[in-house]
């Protein structure tokens, strides 16, 4: 009688492939997602085991971290790459990602899958600016700001930071800068702020070059280009009493005070800023020419923005004329002013803004 024989089937092993490999280089403290693609030729489900190691040097020999960083057991893989080894020390310069699968059976893929990136350093970002109150005028302050950060090793890494200025032939770029002291964005603990002073002894245009390294060699420069003006002469924005049309003369049968309410500058003003240090003050001079002189002779002790006229110290029919000069922190503004010119406009290109106002008088 013949007999039968009966043998379990032998349950095969399943394959897996890791997917999603980056195309792109992986730097330190990315977020990086991987996939699995299992194949079980017996149609079992497969269960998946992720382990990623951090590592230093180029290959596995020369070290990676005994226990892995980070797990998984979906089929998709998560995780942000490490900045540093577990003696929180050495650079990560290298993940090793080991993929391993067992259908339900038990069954083991063989080999595992094993994926090796290459990890670089990110380079530090650095953005700079500049501001002044004072339109980037020659000899005034002008703040340069640095705002720098580091995603793998920290913003406080990049210290310190290298700072130079480049100028005009003539420009002093050895003490050009000074610290400016600012008040860190609590918001924003990614970024650290600083910034400089600059003072420019000359117009022209500058250079302001900063630079940052971080503990890896990665660096990053970038310039900022200042033009520096020489400044605009103050303007005589308003007089009082009104000047007479040319050819006229201003009646005085009453003590009079010629005056200068306000006058427009980038630097020097009046009325003055109270609470601006760098701010100053329009200078003033005044001026008489009397009856049987030829010019105008300076009235000592006028220095303000006005200067009293009483006709009792003159006779009746009596032509004289009062001037006003204004100056800025210029002392030669006027030098190229012809004398018996009622006016004068320093800047010829702007004649409406003029730095001498001549009022002509007849006492009366």
């Amino acid at each position: 009688m013949p007999g039968c024989f009966y043998s379990d089937p032998i349950n095969q092993r399943p394959s897996v492939t890791i997917l999603g490999e980056p195309t792109e280089a992986v730097h330190r403290a990315d977020h990086l997602t991987l996939a699995a693609a299992a194949e079980d030729p017996d149609g079992h489900y497969v269960r998946f085991q992720w382990r990623a190691y951090a590592c230093a040097g180029a290959i596995i020999a020369e070290g990676c971290d005994q226990y892995p960083f980070a797990d998984g057991l979906l089929e998709t893989f998560d995780f942000d790459v490490p900045i540093r080894l577990r003696d929180d020390v050495t650079p990560v310069t290298l993940l090793r990602v080991v993929l391993q699968a067992k259908d339900e059976l038990g069954a083991t893929a063989r080999p595992e899958e094993e994926l090796l990136l290459p990890v670089v350093n990110r380079a530090p970002t650095l953005v700079l600016d500049r501001s002044s109150r004072y339109s980037f005028i020659k000899d005034s302050p002008i703040n340069v700001y640095a705002k720098v950060g580091d995603v793998d090793d920290g913003p406080a890494a990049l210290m310190p930071l290298v700072w130079e200025v480049f100028g005009p032939a003539t420009g002093n770029t050895s003490n050009a800068l000074a610290d400016l002291t600012i008040l860190q964005d609590a918001e924003d603990p990614a970024h650290l702020q600083y910034g400089k002073v600059f003072t420019a002894n000359v117009e022209g245009e500058w250079t302001i070059r900063v630079t940052a390294m971080d503990p890896l060699d990665g660096i990053v420069t970038v310039d900022t280009m200042i033009t520096v003006s020489p400044g605009t002469p103050p303007c005589l924005a308003q007089v009082q009493p009104i000047v007479p049309p040319v050819g006229a003369l201003l009646p005085l049968t009453d003590p009079t005070l010629f005056q200068v309410p306000v006058v427009v500058d980038d630097l020097d003003v009046y009325p003055p800023q109270v609470g601006d240090a760098f701010l100053g003050t329009t200078d003033f001079k005044w001026y008489v020419m009397a009856p049987g002189q030829s010019s105008h002779v300076e009235v000592a002790g006028a220095t303000g923005n006005s200067y009293a006229i009483d006709p009792a110290s003159y006779t009746p029919g009596d032509l004289l004329e009062v001037r006003v000069e204004i100056f800025d922190r210029d002392p030669d503004l006027l030098t190229n002013c012809v004398a018996t010119d009622a006016t004068c406009a320093v800047n010829t290109s702007t004649p409406s803004c003029i730095q001498r106002q001549t009022w002509r008088v007849e006492v009366r």
